[in-house]
This record gives C-alpha cells, structure tokens and sequence, in this order.
C-alpha cells in the first residue's frame, strides 16, 4: 500500500518593531502579504494603544486594534488572548473598513480568553498619570485604559472577551465598576483627581453598545483555531504592536508599555507551543523616534533638525497625535534589541529621510564617565552617548524601488550597518524610501 502523504505543518513568522514604537510595521506586513505566504495576521499582546497606518491606492486606514492585512480579502484576521480589548475602538474600526469596501466581519476572530477593557479604564490611566504627574513621574501613555486593563488582568479580575455570552456578564460588570469607581474616588480624595461622571456615563453608553456588536463577532478558542489553521500547513503572520525598547520587562521601566513586546511571547499570547515559530523581522527607521516619557540618549541635540524630522517625516502619533522626539539611530540600543528578540531579518524604513549633510549613528553610552559594556536597567543613567559621523544624501532616494539606485551616500550607510551587525546573523532584507506601497527595494537575499 502506498503510503499516505503527510501535510506539512504550517508556521508563524513575527514582525516585531526593534526600536521605541512607529517603525512602520505595518507597510513591512503589508509587503509580506503580498506574496501569498500567509493565510492569516494575528495580534498577540497590547491593544488599542498601539497605531499602524495601512494604505491602498487612495484609501488609508489608521488602525489601532485590528490586525494588518485588512485590505486583504483572502487574509484571516485574530486578535489573541494575550490582547486587552477595547471593544469601542475594535468596532469602530470594523465599520471604518467596511465603509472603505472591506467586510472583514467574516474573517476575524476574536479570543474568548482576551481580556476587556471597561468603559473606566481609559479614567483610571487617565487618575494614575495625573497622579504621576504632581510627583514628576509622569509615563505617558495613550490613556486608552492599557496598563489598568493589564493590572485587573494580573489581579484576576478582569472581565474575559467570552464573558459577554455568559448570562452573568452585567452582574461580573458591576462588580468590577464598583471597584473601578473605588479606585477613581481614592485618586479623587488622595490627589485632586477630578471625576467627570457626564463623560463617565458617556463612555458607559457607549460601551454598551459597542459590547452589543461584539457579541456578533466571531470569538472562539482563537488557540485551538489557529492550530488547526497551522495543522492543515496554512502560514500565520504575528504582528507586534508597540516595539521591543517598551517590552515591559526589557524596557526603559517604567516608561514602558503594559505588555511582553517580545516575540517569544507569541507562544503566550496566542496559545502556541515555540516549535511553531520561525523567522522574526525586525523593523527599525534610518533614524530612531520615541514618544512618552523617560530618556532618549540618541535624541538630536539640534530642536531645529528635530522638527524638520518630524515634518519630513510625520513623525506624530498615530493614537494620540503627540509629536515624537527624533533621534540618530541608535546602534546600542539596536544591538541589544536584536539580541533580545531574536530578529534574523531586518525592515530599515524612512530610509528617503535625510535632511542634514552629516548624519550620526550611536554606537555607544556613557555613564559616569565610563563607556557601558551592558545595557543599563535605567536610561537615565545614560549621561552621554559615543557617535559616529557620516555623509548624510538629502531627498535623493525619494520614491526609489530598485537597488542599483541607491545613492553612494545611503549604499554606505546600509553597508555601515550591516558591518555593525554582522556578527549577529541578521540580514537587512528590505529598505523603505517612502509612504507608498512600491517605495521599497531589496537589499539582501
């Protein structure tokens, strides 16, 4: 008898950010995509604070919880367990997709075992940074209700995604209110926290009704889903939100984000065993950017050079539109970031950005007068940083798509890098030079 033949197993490959958030991650997906290796994207940690800008021709959707990939008809959308979710934001943006001609209603599927955030989470972020504040340690967040979504979460007491089926979801509901509005009187009483009960109820309504859609959606053991998917040899792309630099244990704690930003969180937050995972690409800019609080030893010392960054580069927060701090790249940092998460491929965006004649790259820190051998546990530490110089190349490679159009300037820059990081087997695969879905050529095979 002839022996039947077994189906190869599927994988998942990650797409992580290496530096502080807004590499541009999801143009690089956008990209993978397209070359039909995929059957699904999969969001596995964070939420709603999390911003990609994905563009079709002339459509353009800003998105904050729901997956890249869209715009893809063919392409399953999951949102994993390892998520919070904010179920206002997540159907607000269903119907921004489908007003653009994209129903992907039937192609997303939610957790049940992903955790809610509750229509007073965002006024809980809201109390603790303005807590933060009057003791000057202010973090920054997008005070989307993250980080009290995540402690409720660690106190096991969070509301679950599959909890909205459950006949006793509004009494679970009001249970945990009671205890948010305990919370929001404490940072009333302790700290002169100001509790606007007009909007609070607002956001109640509003949430509401938002709960009410969320029940029509597809939420289901998104594990078991998954590896089914994987079982029958179909492929998943793991989307990072946020970067590896705000990885809340790796990070600049506690300016930070409120999640595992690491690939090897995967595992966790989708309900995977490791062995499935298989290439990471990392995605930095030919510059660095930070938005929130902490230090940010590679920033521009030149604020006038900053802000044409910034311009040239739209260098705004896609969630909260605040301006972000430019910086040189950081190879330290990056260096570092690579090692942790394992990256073996490597997206350099914005690589058309280049508004000085002589750029700089850190290559490494000072602290106390001393060179830094380790990564510090506090950016703060950092007292100064130890540069390189370089020709810059203005606006010359706007737009290009081919390599042999690189100018010299840039063909060195991408040399320069690759030569810094050539002992850690990675490969620069792809350069971006600009906002459009061909504004890319290859680099390495």
């Amino acid at each position: 008898m002839k022996a039947k033949n077994k189906v190869k197993s599927g994988f998942i490959d990650v797409v992580v950010g290496l530096q502080w958030g807004d590499e541009g991650k999801g143009k690089n997906i956008d990209e993978l995509l397209s070359h039909g290796a995929y059957t699904g994207v999969a969001r596995f940690h964070g939420g709603a604070n999390a911003g990609h800008t994905i563009k079709l021709g002339d459509k353009t959707f800003v998105g904050h919880i729901v997956p890249s990939g869209c715009f893809h008809k063919n392409i399953e959308l999951y949102i994993g367990n390892g998520v919070v979710v904010d179920a206002v934001s997540l159907i607000k943006e269903k119907n921004e997709i489908k007003n653009l001609g994209f129903d992907i209603t039937k192609r997303l599927y939610v957790s049940n075992r992903a955790k809610l955030v509750s229509h007073l989470h965002p006024f809980l972020d809201q109390a603790d940074e303005y807590r933060r504040n009057k003791l000057g340690t202010k973090v920054g967040t997008t005070s989307r209700g993250i980080g009290p979504a995540y402690s409720d979460v660690r106190a096991r007491r969070a509301l679950l995604v599959g909890d909205v089926l459950s006949p006793d979801f509004a009494e679970k509901e009001v249970t945990l209110s009671e205890f948010h509005m305990n919370l929001l009187n404490m940072y009333q009483d302790k700290y002169g926290f100001e509790i606007n009960l007009g909007k609070i109820k607002e956001a109640k309504e509003k949430w509401d009704d938002a709960i009410k859609e969320l029940r029509k959606l597809q939420i289901c053991d998104l594990s078991l889903l998954i590896q089914s998917r994987l079982s029958k040899g179909k492929n998943i792309l793991a989307e990072g939100a946020q970067a590896i630099m705000l990885d809340i244990d790796f990070g600049d704690y506690p300016n930070v984000t409120s999640s595992n930003t690491l690939p090897a969180n995967v595992c966790l937050g989708l309900g995977v065993p490791h062995t499935m995972l298989r290439d990471v690409y990392g995605v930095i800019k030919a510059y660095t950017t930070k938005v929130g609080g902490g230090n940010f030893p590679s920033r521009m010392k030149d604020q006038t050079l900053e802000k044409a960054f910034q311009d040239a580069g739209h260098e705004f927060g896609a969630t909260t539109g605040r301006p972000r701090m430019c910086g040189w790249l950081d190879l330290f940092a990056l260096r570092h970031a690579i090692v942790l998460s394992g990256a073996n491929k490597i997206f350099i965006n914005k690589a058309d950005i280049c508004l000085s004649d002589k750029i700089k790259v850190v290559t490494g820190y000072k602290s106390k007068g001393k060179i830094v051998k380790e990564f510090p546990l506090y950016l703060s530490d950092v007292a100064d940083v130890i540069t390189e110089e370089m020709p810059g190349w203005g606006d010359a490679n706007y737009g290009i798509n081919k390599k042999q159009k690189t100018s010299k300037e840039l063909s060195s820059y991408l040399k320069y890098i690759k030569g810094k990081l050539s002992d850690l087997n990675v490969k620069i695969i792809s350069v971006g030079t600009g906002p459009d879905r061909d504004h890319f050529f290859n680099w390495e095979k």
